[in-house]
């Protein structure tokens, strides 16, 4: 195929011919120059009836036209391509499309609640309220790993629940709403044991919150698998709005002898930024940079710089001036609302509304029922069953009420325990600990635990002979 070409070759890469081809006449030519060669007859340009005789002969040129066709396609085609290409409008190039837009919308359920805040930035903007996690969200839009709720309402994208079709296929709903894996917890406190940056969700690649040192108090008040969120309080201007997570590992049982984050108790001399001398009163939360001489040397939330003594210092900038310093805060309800809760449960004693609480919060109405002598109450928070050794009702209210001062003693017994040990919660399976650590104290000798146990229906209660 790389030789010469023969003269067609040339002729056929010009296109088309310009006149048509083999029609009849060319066809009575050619039958006449046959004939001639032939014994000297001749043919007469035929008519009608002849056309039977021309038929074949036509049939086998147009055969022979074919299969030259056929036999050189391979040099054809680029020729007529060439030939035809001013006629053909190209192909144009596939144009550039918009990249699709960075959002996933739709209705979710969530991972958990999750703080609300008015802008899509890693604790910018303002906190504008909480999501419930029982009720779907329909997502708007999605921008810098935030998706919008609503209107100024965005959530970090962590908090979607992306399974929950596939899962919700499985078990019903009220048990995919209890398997929810942010679990809001009533608030309690701990201590930073080892300095970090707060993240705006679990497991953030780059901790985009400010760092929390050693000493600093945190209220804890959502749990998900190694991680907590807290609250805490700023000291460099900035709001921080929004959760705010940190591993459980650097989260410690608070210590009030170690806190280094508190309140004043004391008017006292402190140095401005600018070098005037502002006075910051008491209940100003204050956090110490170091201890010099046997002196705090603190700052304020509001930036301010001071020297104060030992003595006034208040450790725990959540709770108020008025408490007693020397007790762990985790002994007493920690808001309004659940002392009007416990008022509520002495006076109705029904499981109903122990529902949700933590061991520590059955804790507390247990010491607070014991020391107020208000037996029934302390009864009805006892776990019953068959399973169990409690007694009856009968039995238990018949024994204790032999022991005339069983209430100053049972006060008496726990103001010990509040004036020397630290409080924790520890939980396993549908079993609970509350841990009693002396202060300043490692020994396994100076530990107390008091049990508690989840009943079928889900709900702490206090195991018969709890501190055994």
């Amino acid at each position: 195929m790389n030789g010469p070409k023969p003269e067609w070759y040339d002729k056929l890469k010009s296109g088309p011919f310009p006149r048509k081809t083999f029609t009849m006449d060319d066809i009575y030519r050619i039958e006449q120059k046959a004939s001639e060669s032939a014994a000297g007859g001749r043919v007469r340009k035929p008519g009608f009836p002849r056309r039977k005789r021309t038929l074949p002969v036509l049939a086998a040129v147009l055969l022979c036209l074919a299969a030259a066709t056929f036999l050189f396609r391979g040099e054809l085609a680029p020729a007529v391509t060439k030939a035809w290409s001013g006629f053909v409008k190209p192909t144009e190039p596939p144009q550039a499309t918009a990249p699709p837009l960075q959002q996933e919308t739709g209705t979710f359920y969530l991972k958990g609640d999750a703080t609300v805040v008015s802008e899509p930035e890693a604790f910018g903007g303002e906190e504008v309220g909480t999501v419930n996690s029982e009720q779907p969200v329909t997502v708007l839009e999605k921008r810098n790993r935030f998706v919008k709720i609503g209107e100024k309402r965005w959530i970090p994208e962590w908090y979607l629940n992306k399974d929950a079709e596939k899962r919700l296929k499985e078990v019903r709903l009220s048990q995919f709403l209890r398997e929810r894996p942010v679990v809001t917890t009533n608030p309690y406190y701990g201590l930073i044991v080892e300095g970090v940056n707060f993240s705006l969700y679990p497991e953030e690649p780059n901790p985009s919150g400010g760092v929390l040192k050693n000493g600093r108090v945190v209220q804890v008040i959502k749990d998900y698998r190694d991680w907590v969120c807290v609250n805490v309080f700023s000291y460099d201007g900035r709001q921080y709005a929004g959760d705010k997570w940190v591993p459980k590992k650097n989260v410690g049982v608070y210590d009030s002898s170690l806190a280094q984050e508190g309140l004043l108790k004391n008017p006292v001399e402190a140095k401005a930024p600018a070098g005037t001398k502002p006075y910051p009163t008491p209940g100003a939360k204050i956090l110490i940079d170091e201890e010099v001489d046997g002196f705090y040397m603190i700052r304020t939330d509001t930036e301010y710089r001071g020297r104060i003594g030992k003595s006034d210092f208040l450790p725990n900038p959540f709770l108020g001036l008025d408490r007693k310093e020397d007790t762990d805060p985790q002994w007493y309800f920690t808001q309004q609302e659940m002392s009007d809760r416990y008022e509520d449960f002495a006076k109705t004693r029904t499981d109903d509304s122990l529902k949700g609480l933590e061991p520590i919060d059955i804790f507390r109405y247990y010491v607070t029922a014991s020391e107020k002598g208000d037996w029934e109450t302390v009864y009805a928070l006892l776990v019953k069953g068959s399973d169990y050794a409690t007694p009856s009702r009968e039995q238990y209210l018949t024994e204790i009420g032999r022991e005339p001062d069983a209430d100053k003693q049972a006060k008496q017994k726990w103001d010990a325990l509040r004036k020397d040990y630290m409080l924790y919660q520890e939980i396993s399976g549908d079993s609970a600990s509350i841990v009693m650590t002396k202060r300043g104290s490692v020994s396994a000798e100076d530990k107390k635990g008091f049990s508690l146990t989840r009943n079928k229906a889900g709900i702490w209660k206090v195991s018969w002979l709890p501190m055994q």
